[in-house]
């Protein structure tokens, strides 16, 4: 009797803990059990899932809706009228990916945050993309190299038309007093229509006649860019820095250009044609070489057991072309002081390109964006956090994209401008830094700048957008 008595108590125990939960009849006559509360751990598995998961989707509708904002403010400049022969205002972009990374990082940045600004206002843009360090340097500097070529080939023109025009001028006067002492005013009129009769022929088009060109006024007006047409160079165009890797390469390539020869310097003459002396030797073998393999081929085709297959085994047996090394910069950081002005840029205060009329690239105001881009399995918890505060990083680049739209332009100052997006080299993996220091690269080395050109440069704020224009 003990035995049953002990079991009694454990089983009023059991029917005590259990839950009571929610039914109804007509659920049992469904068939659908009793509703009860998860237990603990399925309570935490997705209270979990549900705050990281909501979490996610709240960020992206706040990216949405800060990107829709900056794009509504800067989409009335898309609605102004332009000229039939106006184009648009033009920016340039220069996007460099992070270190030890690809170029589809530094990309999405662009396509998210920047695009969809300058899309929404109406400006044209010009993209410039690098895959290894060193091309956006070489591709600023060979651009004022070009310019200042261009420059120096237009005075001489200039020159020789003078020159020339004055010898004209005196012959003229001269051919003319001749032939009216010499000819009748009849024989002056002939000739005269002949003249007329051949300029009508080598002038006429039939678009004179026909198609929408017809008693067109604007058919021989001259397309021109909106940037040729401001008087302050600091409103034409622009320039966007995407990374900390890109503006330092954009900096060092300005200086090369302004400050740095025309030519390469003679070591890098000598080293290129010591290359181009290897490279001969490799494409051009010997000449024994050459006719033993003439040979060869020669009996190679003349195999009747020789097929289009064994050709393809050999085109893809060949080795892949290498990419060019890239030429090193003309002038460095510390003959910058010893360097002098050129003449063709010294020439006035504004520089313009010569057809164009375009301001230089050096007057154009600078935009860098700082690229935030954490790597490392230690970076966990500071990348989890960036990851959920992605909404305040699209506001600073879509604020910043309106600021260069809206033209927010300030001077370039060196102290603090030199240090843009610096916070970036943070991120950067400490390896990866370690390495560029043993090759000298010039990322990691401090960025430096000449006075006589950092004067000329412009910079876009983007804290000088009022909050009451959003």
């Amino acid at each position: 009797m003990s035995g049953s008595e002990d079991t009694k108590p454990l089983s009023d125990a059991t029917q005590k803990l259990k839950k009571t939960g929610y039914t109804n009849p007509a659920f049992k006559a469904m068939g659908i059990p009793t509703l009860r509360l998860p237990s603990r751990n399925w309570m935490i598995f997705w209270t979990v899932l549900t705050v990281s998961v909501s979490g996610i989707v709240y960020d992206k509708q706040q990216q949405k809706k800060i990107t829709k904002k900056w794009c509504t403010l800067v989409e009335p400049l898309s609605k102004e009228k332009l000229a039939v022969n106006e184009r648009p205002r033009k920016i340039t972009v220069f996007v460099a990916p992070p270190p030890s990374d690809y170029l589809d990082t530094s990309m999405t940045i662009w396509k998210r945050y920047v695009k969809p600004v300058l899309f929404s206002s109406g400006v044209d843009y010009e993209i410039f993309t690098e895959e290894s360090q060193g091309l956006i340097r070489v591709e600023v500097a060979e651009r004022i190299r070009e310019l200042r070529r261009e420059l120096i080939k237009h005075d001489a023109e200039l020159k020789w038309l003078e020159a020339e025009g004055k010898i004209w001028n005196k012959f003229k006067k001269a051919i003319t007093q001749g032939v009216s002492r010499l000819r009748s005013a009849e024989e002056l009129d002939s000739e005269k229509e002949k003249i007329l009769a051949l300029k009508y022929k080598t002038d006429f088009d039939y678009k004179n006649l026909l198609g929408v060109y017809r008693e067109n006024k604007n058919r021989n007006l001259k397309i021109v860019s909106q940037d040729s047409l401001v008087t302050d160079p600091s409103m034409s165009g622009g320039v966007i820095c995407i990374g900390r890797g890109a503006y330092k390469e954009y900096i060092d390539g300005l200086h090369e250009g302004f400050l740095g020869p025309l030519d390469p310097p003679q070591t890098q003459k000598s080293g290129a044609t010591e290359n181009q002396e290897t490279e001969a030797q490799t494409i051009n073998p010997p000449a024994k070489e050459q006719s033993s393999e003439q040979e060869n081929s020669a009996e190679h085709v003349e195999e009747p057991g020789a097929t289009e297959e064994q050709a393809a085994t050999e085109t893809s047996e060949e080795a892949p072309e290498k990419p060019k090394p890239l030429p090193k910069p003309y002038i460095t950081a510390a003959e910058y002081a010893s360097a002098k002005i050129p003449s063709e840029l010294a020439s006035s205060d504004i520089i313009r390109e010569v057809e164009s009329q375009i301001p230089a690239l050096f007057h154009q105001p600078i935009l860098v964006l700082p690229m935030p881009h954490l790597v490392g399995f230690l970076n966990i918890p500071e990348r989890i956090y960036r990851f959920y505060r992605k909404r305040y990083v699209a506001d600073a680049f879509c604020r910043a994209t309106a600021s260069c739209v809206l033209q927010k332009v300030r001077p370039f100052e060196p102290t603090m401008d030199l240090d843009l997006a610096k916070l970036e080299e943070n991120d950067w993996p400490k390896k990866w830094v370690q390495q560029g220091k043993e090759r000298n690269s010039e990322w990691v080395r401090e960025l430096q700048g000449d006075e006589r050109v950092l004067t000329k440069l412009r910079v876009f704020e983007p804290s000088m957008i009022d909050d009451e224009e959003n």
